[in-house]
């Protein structure tokens, strides 16, 4: 996402993949990625790390949680935030791909603002 790399995060999703946000939710990895399109496109950077990563594998299904900071960043003012990322991930001939994310805000810092899409 931070390197605006479209077609590699189609292949991170399967095609009936679902995710759910703290505030939308999108069906199917192409609603997805035009939806992350979207949203991150209007902004002049961002930020996602990721910590505290844990998976738990069961054959070719796995699930994982981990933590995120995520700063972005739109005509030099800054929106920070803070949460959790849960996935269900399946493992395919080309490699694993999320079936379902689940992503939480916990906490944010910075202006909201910078987040806002305006439409013409």
């Amino acid at each position: 996402m931070d390197t605006r790399d479209w077609e590699l995060l189609v292949a991170g999703y399967d095609p009936d993949a679902h995710g759910d946000y703290t505030s939308a939710s999108a069906d199917g990895r192409d609603a997805i990625v035009e939806s992350a399109r979207g949203f991150l496109t209007p902004l002049d950077a961002t930020q996602h790390l990721l910590g505290n990563v844990e998976v738990d594998l069961d054959g070719d299904t796995a699930t994982t949680h981990a933590t995120f900071i995520a700063q972005h960043v739109r005509d030099g003012a800054r929106f920070l935030m803070g949460g959790n990322y849960d996935d269900t991930l399946r493992r395919t001939p080309t490699g694993w791909q999320i079936v379902n994310r689940r992503i939480r805000g916990i906490w944010s810092d910075g202006d909201p603002s910078v987040l806002t899409v305006t439409v013409s």
